[in-house]
């Protein structure tokens, strides 16, 4: 019989608390609804603003290539013009919509042989995109660049960092560009070590075949033993 009073009295205490506070309750609760309603309308127009900034990436890209075959140089520098100008806004923004802005960026420098331009794109696109799929094409490209402008250590550098990751399908091509760009640098030690990695990853592909072929020419020139 204890038992039962003790339990009637704890509902009872229960009851009146919350009666009491109902108001405070009920306010964290709608708070808490409000709260969760915020966070989807957030999501849904971030999801809605990330697809309209696509959108006119592609528009951006589009409009730059359409037809470009046959056109004058002048036409071409253009439409790089317009596109840089359009796609200027974009190339802060986070996450994809900054790594396309900034990959579509530095195509268009490259074109306009603005390599140092190129290469700062083509890293804010990999620093935007690190856990991306496109980071290892932006360490190539930036690696690309650097040699361009003859800053044979930052491209020897993002040449291993593209050719490091395991899925990207340019690994074999950043691999033997490692490798030439140590030759270039007279370290031909280094150079060895680098192709030697790719003739021993795949012997039989094209790019290994290269490989031997400078591993080779480096010991008939006395560079390595």
């Amino acid at each position: 019989m204890s038992d039962v009073k003790e339990k009637t009295s704890v509902s009872e205490k229960l009851n009146r608390f919350l009666e009491k506070n109902r108001i405070v309750l009920f306010s964290v609760l709608g708070a808490l609804v409000v709260a969760v309603i915020a966070y989807a309308v957030i999501v849904t127009v971030s999801a809605k603003g990330t697809e309209k900034n696509l959108s006119v990436i592609d528009e951006i890209s589009y409009a730059l290539t359409n037809g470009a075959e046959g056109l004058e140089e002048s036409e071409l520098a253009g439409r790089r013009s317009t596109a840089m100008e359009s796609v200027t806004p974009l190339l802060k923004k986070g996450g994809v919509v900054g790594v396309r802005a900034n990959m579509l960026a530095a195509d268009v420098a490259y074109q306009n042989k603005d390599y140092a331009a190129s290469l700062d794109y083509w890293k804010a696109a990999a620093e935007k995109g690190k856990k991306s799929y496109t980071a290892p094409l932006a360490y190539y490209n930036v690696g690309v660049c650097a040699e361009q402008t003859g800053d044979l250590a930052v491209a020897a550098e993002n040449f291993k960092k593209a050719a490091d990751v395991s899925d990207f399908v340019l690994k074999s091509h950043a691999q033997f560009s490692l490798g030439r760009v140590y030759e270039k640098q007279n370290d031909y030690a280094k150079a060895a070590e680098a192709y030697n990695v790719l003739i021993n990853a795949s012997p039989d592909e094209s790019w290994a075949k290269m490989a031997k072929t400078r591993v080779l020419d480096m010991k008939i020139k006395g560079n390595i033993q």
